[in-house]
């Protein structure tokens, strides 16, 4: 949660105190202790009251963090799953009932794989776009334009680098996998199928694709030295190891809360 503490903003730590704390006097003291306590702040994102003033009122998504909303969705998921011990599969033309809810809340209760996730969706809730030059030949260099959403543009802007400077793309092209099969695979959809995707992103590929790109790529990335200068090295390993399972509290998380906002909140 160390992770989560710091990524918060002191209007997050307002908003968790007014929903459920709303006659504490000393606000700023109150900060003090949720930037300090991992306990105390883990057990107010727990509380139903958070997300039932989400899910109600629209207008107090605007009020939080993108992290901050992530982080409440995550938290409820890892609880709906303490209850649930199974989830969904389809393949070809049947649903299945996995019994790995245990296997998925261990990896959730996993405090520094639960920040990461945060982040990654963070990520999400803006596409960005660079232009770099590129070398076409000896002294020819050519200036091209990628999209961080784009998995063959940042493969192609990755040949470009020397290995050093690779992490940052291989990280990336392995969250658009996990991202794009956990948010936009809701359950039940066939395995074979292309992934529906938001209008003017990344053409659609299979669900088979994206998973062997994502275990191939959080390998890469795991490592690689700027991994274990940032001490990442772990969590992109359990990633990798662990992919098709850490897609599933996204997909819940999807299929049961994200819905009403899907559209306003990611790929803009």
């Amino acid at each position: 949660m160390e992770g989560l503490r710091r990524t918060f903003q002191d209007d997050d730590f307002r908003f968790l105190i007014q929903v459920l704390m709303p006659d504490t006097e000393d606000k700023q003291r109150m900060i003090r202790v949720l930037r300090e306590d991992e306990e105390i702040l883990e057990g107010m994102l727990a509380d139903e009251k958070l997300l039932r003033r989400l899910l109600d009122d629209p207008l107090s998504v605007l009020r939080v963090s993108p992290a901050l909303f992530f982080a409440i969705l995550l938290t409820r998921v890892r609880l709906d799953l303490e209850s649930q011990p199974y989830t969904f599969e389809r393949s070809q033309g049947f649903t299945m009932a996995l019994f790995d809810a245990p296997q998925v809340r261990q990896l959730l209760d996993n405090p520094e794989l639960l920040a990461y996730l945060t982040d990654m969706l963070v990520s999400f809730v803006r596409i960005n776009s660079f232009s770099t030059s590129v070398r076409v030949r000896r002294g020819v260099w050519r200036k091209v334009r990628f999209s961080d959403f784009d998995i063959d543009s940042l493969v192609r802007y990755g040949s470009s680098l020397e290995e050093p400077h690779r992490f940052p793309v291989y990280k990336r092209i392995a969250d658009i996998c996990l991202f794009t099969l956990g948010v936009f695979s809701p359950a039940g959809e066939p395995q074979d199928a292309p992934l529906p995707m938001p209008a003017n992103t990344a053409p659609r590929r299979g669900r088979d694709d994206y998973i062997a790109q994502g275990v191939s790529f959080y390998k890469l990335a795991s490592r690689h030295q700027e991994a274990m200068a940032r001490k990442q090295s772990e969590v992109l390993s359990t990633l990798a190891e662990k992919f098709t399972l850490a897609a599933k509290p996204l997909s819940v998380m999807s299929s049961r809360y994200l819905r009403p906002f899907k559209e306003n909140v990611f790929l803009q």
